[in-house]
């Protein structure tokens, strides 16, 4: 007799204060107000937004929760969700507890990585927000190339 291992995929449901009915998740301003909670946390969390190929949200996904100034992963585990779901388009977020959205160069370096493994896949990285305790930062605006 063998053990084998078997993969369940659960979805939970989590109110958030933001209603997303009609606008498109794909701009930072939307995506920002959505995990607008992520501003009060000690330590920094990845989180992928998984989206239908109308970028309405599937479902989201914490990758990882790192410490208070960084977060440890690998891009595989950046589209696991969007692979076993066959979903076509993610969001990634995570936040800054420093409270400064500005990227470092690890940030920017990572999100580079990710996008060339997700081509591979055929998976589109649509933006790459960062949360801080008042501001946001999008990383398709302020370095559009990393996305191309």
């Amino acid at each position: 007799m063998a053990t084998l291992r078997e993969i369940d995929v659960k979805y939970r449901f989590k109110e958030v204060e933001c209603n997303i009915i009609g606008q498109s998740v794909t701009e930072p301003e939307v995506v920002a107000k959505l995990f607008d909670y992520l501003k009060h946390e000690t330590k920094e969390q990845f989180i992928v937004v998984n989206l239908t190929s109308q970028h309405d949200i599937n479902c989201f996904e914490v990758v990882a929760t790192g410490s208070t100034d960084s977060v440890c992963m690998r891009p595989a585990e950046i589209m696991r969700t969007a692979i076993i779901l066959n979903l076509k388009a993610v969001l990634l977020i995570h936040n800054h507890p420093s409270g400064k959205s500005k990227p470092s160069q690890a940030d920017i370096n990572f999100t580079k990585r990710v996008c060339e493994a997700a081509k591979v896949m055929d998976i589109n990285i649509l933006d790459h927000v960062i949360i801080g305790l008042d501001t946001f930062t999008s990383l398709q605006q302020t370095h559009s190339h990393i996305f191309n």
